[in-house]
């Protein structure tokens, strides 16, 4: 988006907010729009939903049937009842190891790290992502970078630096 600040591949807004644009004739009513945050994985669940599969979370592993979860929610009630029973994430969360970032967006609040090192913006009065008030509010900081922490997978291929208050 070119009023967004970031590109493709990037956890500013310009890299990861797009429009969502779904046709379901029958179903999705025309011309509707929302503003539900979701993110590329809701919509595994939303299209096994969709298809009426009620069991897509088994995978296997090792030879071994395993029960293992997606982290995604379905988008389905936003989609054809007006978000009537949506379920909503309590905090999104992305990483790109091609510009070693990651972010956390827990409501307004959305805390990307670049190299490690913590940037915090509020979406509600700086959607452009201009003003770092990471020092203003080191709660905040501390309390997403526990979730960021939380949610990575170390990975050789796709390595990322993970924040630390240590770096600010």
């Amino acid at each position: 988006d070119g009023k967004l600040r970031g590109i493709k591949r990037q956890c500013y807004e310009g890299g990861i907010r797009i429009p969502f644009i779904a046709r379901w004739n029958g179903h999705i009513k025309a011309g509707v729009e929302s503003n539900l945050p979701f993110a590329f994985y809701d919509l595994m669940p939303t299209f096994a939903e969709m298809a009426g599969v009620k069991d897509y979370v088994r995978s296997y592993r090792n030879k071994k049937k395993t029960i293992d979860y997606f982290d995604g929610i379905s988008i389905l009630p936003t989609l054809i009842n007006d978000g009537i029973g949506q379920k909503k994430h309590p905090y999104l969360y992305w990483e790109f190891a091609e510009t070693d970032q990651t972010a956390v967006r827990m409501g307004d609040w959305k805390l990307i790290t670049i190299h490690g090192i913590p940037h915090l913006y509020n979406l509600a009065n700086d959607l452009h992502e201009d003003h770092d008030i990471a020092n203003e509010h080191p709660d905040i900081v501390q309390k997403m970078i526990e979730i960021a922490q939380k949610e990575h997978t170390n990975s050789e291929l796709f390595p990322v630096t993970m924040p630390s208050l240590d770096k600010r």
